[in-house]
Formats: structure tokens, sequence, C-alpha cells
């Protein structure tokens, strides 16, 4: 038995690399590409994002090989109403600027560019982490045409509490990323603010609550105050189920 070795003639057909198997052929597609629906073309991958898991990882393009030139990719990150969405780098290279003019990583707190900005990021140094004050957060990288370095590899993930608008139609909040499908974790100590237009008043209505009980609600419990902080007239302390 003698088998045939289809790559050695015209790279088997494939754009990128051609993997010999037994009686056939594989067409692959190097970091940044996927194969194209005809089996043998590569394309890029998708460059715009949209993300809705609670944690995961983000990379630059053709992440760990340099990112291309001229590049523009978009990452728009939802997490669970209530939660806020936490980016933390664990790897970082981009053409240095002092001023980040040229290829650069930009982080917006809300769901597109028109956010407010949290950071213009360039350089080799892993930046601090950065942390939405709510559920959504956009990311923007841009390479130019020259100059391309690693890139970056970060981790998106969330804390709970955030800061949330209330409107007129109702909205949900969660106690922790993961309800409905696990209990809130131990040593939670969450703040949420709820602000509403003036001459409007915030109301708030537990659809469902299953916290600790105790007679004094001295362990876990929900406390709410009439204001933007703990200063604030205590409405009441809550705790139990109901």
């Amino acid at each position: 038995f003698l088998d045939k070795d289809e790559c050695s003639k015209d790279n088997g057909g494939c754009q990128h690399e051609c993997i010999n198997t037994v009686g056939s052929y594989v067409c692959q597609c190097r970091n940044g590409f996927v194969l194209h629906e005809n089996k043998h073309d590569c394309k890029e991958a998708e460059c715009e994002q949209k993300i809705h898991s609670p944690n995961g990882i983000i990379t630059s393009p053709n992440w760990p090989d340099k990112y291309p030139s001229r590049k523009e990719c978009t990452w728009e990150i939802t997490a669970t109403p209530g939660q806020r969405v936490k980016l933390t780098f664990n790897e970082f290279e981009i053409e240095q600027h002092q001023e980040c003019a040229y290829d650069h990583l930009e982080v917006f707190d809300g769901e597109s560019e028109k956010s407010p900005i949290l950071g213009r990021l360039c350089g080799n140094k892993i930046p601090d982490p950065l942390l939405a004050t709510g559920n959504k957060m956009f990311l923007r990288f841009i390479s130019d045409a020259s100059v391309q370095r690693k890139g970056f590899q970060a981790t998106h993930s969330t804390e709970c509490g955030g800061r949330l608008k209330a409107e007129t139609k109702p909205k949900d909040l969660y106690s922790h990323a993961q309800f409905g499908d696990n209990n809130y974790p131990v040593q939670a100590d969450c703040d949420w603010l709820l602000v509403a237009e003036r001459s409007y008043r915030v109301e708030l209505m537990f659809q469902t609550f299953e916290v600790e009980e105790e007679a004094d609600c001295g362990y876990d419990y929900v406390e709410l105050f009439d204001g933007h902080d703990k200063t604030a007239v205590r409405l009441g302390r809550f705790c139990g189920s109901g």
C-alpha cells in the first residue's frame, strides 16, 4: 500500500498549509484566518466580535504572531445586567508612541466608541486592569501601515455592582453573573447605584429573592439606601426568601 502525497503538487491547492493524511489531505490556515467554505482558500477571521459570555480570552488579530498592518478590529462585550465588565491584560506589545497615535487599543465604558473612554493603550508595559461602570465594554484595535508587534492577550471577566440607569421600561438586575445556575459566591460585597432622570423616582421590585435568613439579617443581606451612597437614609435591610 502506497499513500499518495497530495500536498507535494501545488500545495494540494491549499492557499496556506496542506496536511497530508492517509488516503487524502486537508487544508489548514494560519493564525488569524479561517478556512473558506471551498475547503482550500483562507479568509481573515471575523474582526468584529460580539461577546456575551461572563468570561473569556480576547486576542489581537493573528495572535500570537505579529498583528497585520492596516487593521481595525472591534469587540463588544455584554455581561449579565447588574455586573461590571473587567478587562485584565496578560500580554501586551503594541507599537510605542507617547500619545499612542499609531497602532493602539482603545477601551470604552459602554457599548460603542461613542461611550466614555477608559484608555488608549500602546507600548510594551502591561496596562492596569480596566473596569467598566456597567455591563458593557467596547474595544477597538487599530494598526497602521508600518511596524507590527505581537499584540495583546487579555481576559474579560465580571465583577458585581456598578451604575445602572432606571427608565420607565423595567430593566433587570442580577445579584451575580451565574444567577439561575449557581448560588451567589461567598464573601461578596456588591454596590449598585440606580439613577433616574430628574423628577423621576427609582422603584425596585424583587422578582426572586433568596438570601440566607437570620432574625436581624446579620449574615447575608441586601441593604437599600435613598440616595447616592451608604450615608443616605436607609430604606431597609432584607434577607430570607419570598
